[in-house]
């Protein structure tokens, strides 16, 4: 138990602690999904090319594959939708 002469101490650091854990979780997150970004930016430019199909089943199954993919390689710092 925290004696009552930190308890404001500790109730002050607290939300510090946890942004600061949320600011450095996000920027390790954001180098590493580059490559599952870029491709679904590739993905994207390709219909409006007209090299894909542009189909809401094709787009379903590119993403939903892409989406395990990227879970699988980085686990917790996955994008969560």
């Amino acid at each position: 138990m925290i004696p009552a002469l930190q308890q404001p101490f500790a109730d002050a650091i607290h939300p510090a602690f946890t942004q600061a854990f949320s600011q450095a979780t996000e920027l390790t997150r954001r180098p590493m999904a580059v490559p599952f970004e870029a491709a679904r930016q590739q993905y994207s430019l390709a219909v409006r090319a007209g090299l894909q199909p542009n189909s809401m089943l094709a787009y379903r199954d590119h993403f939903k594959t892409l989406d395990q993919l990227e879970k699988a390689t980085l686990g917790p710092f996955a994008r969560q939708l």
